[in-house]
């Protein structure tokens, strides 16, 4: 049966090839869309190194410390007193880190090398190693020990190695930012641009900074931290968002004038890329996306419906021949709406290349950072053809599914005589 649809969906193409041209083009093009934006969600919330664990990482970003007036601090940073106080206290996860909310871009150089270039520097503290599963290629991550104490080390990445020593095996050695030197401990495999919540060329314990350690503002509610949360095997995320606004609770009712709010948080990984914590708001290019991935889908749909109920008109006497030896309505429209997924079907392995390509030709505007960096792992995953089938299944069922009903529900007489 499988082999009869697919030959007559060949000689549906070979009947009309301009027709067949332009129906898979309108199935390569909207499936080309709706898996460019497939793409964007799933290298910013799959699973994938250093962030193998991300469906049980939660994170708190945001945060606002305001008076009864209002008046006060909202942004992305928070003190070291409420993260002492509130997530380092947290029993319930399994680990939690604190990280500098985004990397610093100091200027490094390397005893023995002429190269000086600015490097993206992340400041974090030894949990940091525990929440995220980087590849060590050398060495190993700093200690709680050597974070505690404030001892200048760092963890390079592989191509920071590479540029400044011209090897990787470069623990023991000192490489030097903005003045300070740290003992490098460890060397890291590199880590793409778009894992914000881990990503940098250098990594240091934030202990080492007097502006973090010493520079909260707005009674020790705003800094410059941002946490992440690993929740235990198989645990359910809620009783961590439970004990997080207990223990903001009981931080709130020691403070003199402001109150610190982080709203639905700690949130996962889709929440926090798409989605604005102050009014639970989907972030406008994210919305935007989904309204084009919604009109690429909705308008070949019309197309493909108005070309394939035409060709459908031809094979009524062969459809009424059917019914008349006792072909029943779901035979038929079950026949039609086959042939018709074996040509989407082909026009969705064009989109999904298309799709791909497009992705890296545009991945800075659509990730909105410069020169990311992908990995193959990061874009090829069994996620993304599941995705695909299921565009094209409803394309197939938008497009085929009003024609086939129509022809289907024809009596056998009316379809040989091919009476409309």
């Amino acid at each position: 049966m499988i082999k009869h649809y697919f030959m007559q969906a060949l000689a549906t193409l070979r009947e009309n090839p301009l027709v067949s041209f332009f129906t898979i083009l309108g199935t390569a093009l909207a499936v080309a869309m709706m898996m460019a934006l497939a793409l964007v969600c799933q290298v910013k919330t799959a699973a994938f190194p250093p962030v193998s664990e991300r469906g049980r990482m939660l994170y708190v970003y945001m945060i606002e410390g305001m008076n009864e007036q209002r008046a006060g601090y909202r942004g992305d940073g928070i003190s070291t007193r409420l993260v002492n106080e509130c997530f380092y206290a947290m029993e319930t996860p399994e680990a939690v880190t604190a990280v500098s909310a985004s990397p610093a871009r100091r200027q490094v150089s390397a005893a023995g090398s002429r190269r000086v270039r600015e490097c993206d520097v992340r400041e974090t503290d030894a949990a940091f190693w525990r929440v995220f599963d980087f590849r060590f290629l050398h060495g190993r991550p700093y200690t709680d020990g050597e974070f505690a104490s404030a001892v200048q080390v760092a963890v390079v990445s592989e191509r920071v190695a590479r540029e400044f020593f011209g090897t990787t095996d470069v623990t023991g050695l000192t490489i030097r930012a903005d003045y300070a030197d740290y003992r490098i401990v460890g060397v890291a495999a590199p880590v793409s641009e778009v894992v914000g919540e881990a990503y940098g060329e250098l990594w240091i314990p934030w202990s080492l900074n007097a502006d973090i350690m010493g520079g909260d503002f707005t009674e020790g509610i705003g800094g410059q931290l941002q946490v992440t949360i690993l929740a235990r095997k198989g645990d359910n995320l809620e009783p961590i968002r439970e004990e997080a606004r207990r223990r903001l609770a009981a931080f709130n009712a020691g403070q003199k004038e402001f109150k610190a709010n982080i709203w639905k948080q700690p949130v996962g990984s889709l929440r926090r890329m798409f989605y604005r914590e102050q009014d639970g708001r989907m972030q406008g290019v994210f919305s935007g996306m989904l309204s084009l991935a919604a009109l690429f889908l909705f308008l070949p749909v019309f197309n493909l419906s108005g070309i394939l109920y035409s060709q459908i008109q031809k094979r009524r006497p062969e459809f009424g021949l059917r019914k008349a030896f006792g072909a029943t309505t779901g035979n038929v429209m079950g026949q039609i709406v086959a042939e018709n997924f074996i040509v989407t079907f082909a026009g969705g392995l064009i989109g999904l290349c298309l799709s791909v390509l497009f992705f890296y030709v545009a991945k800075d505007s659509l990730l909105q950072r410069t020169d990311v960096s992908l990995q193959l792992s990061m874009v090829v995953k069994p996620s993304l053809f599941a995705a695909a089938l299921l565009a094209c299944l409803a394309i197939n069922l938008l497009s085929a599914g009003l024609p086939a009903w129509r022809t289907s529900r024809a009596n056998a007489a009316e379809s040989l005589s091919n009476n409309l």
